[in-house]
């Protein structure tokens, strides 16, 4: 795997298992046929995939960002119909999904509605992180 896209996708799916998500199995993948977007592939069990990739000229806390908002989506799409956001927003019992920003040079889950920081993307399920 691409040493700018590893650490992301590690931090994001670290917090598909802690919060017991359905996690997609990661290969790489040079699909965009660009240096400068290192990529790889999530794939569901049932055999589908999604390429996702970060940009090498980002910063690692916007690799980190972009990388969660792409297996985010993933993760909605494996979800059964109806099931609440990934990752629920603890501000506000779960009404919505946290979103991947980066605040203060560091890659975060925020609230979607008031944008207060839940917890560093890599983080959930910590005893100090969401």
């Amino acid at each position: 795997m691409d040493a700018m896209l590893e650490p992301a996708l590690e931090a994001v799916v670290a917090d598909v298992r802690a919060t017991g998500a359905p996690e997609p199995r990661v290969e790489p993948s040079q699909w965009t046929g660009d240096p400068a977007l290192p990529a790889a592939m999530l794939w569901s069990p049932d055999g589908s995939g999604v390429g996702i990739f970060v940009r090498a000229g980002d910063s690692p806390a916007a690799r980190v960002a972009h990388a969660a908002e792409q297996v985010q989506e993933w993760v909605l799409e494996e979800r059964p119909p109806g099931a609440p956001g990934w990752p629920p927003c603890p501000v506000h019992d779960a009404d919505h999904a946290l979103s991947a920003a980066v605040v203060d040079s560091t890659a975060q889950w925020v609230c979607a509605s008031d944008r207060v920081v839940v917890a560093p993307i890599g983080a959930l399920g910590a005893p100090d992180g969401g």
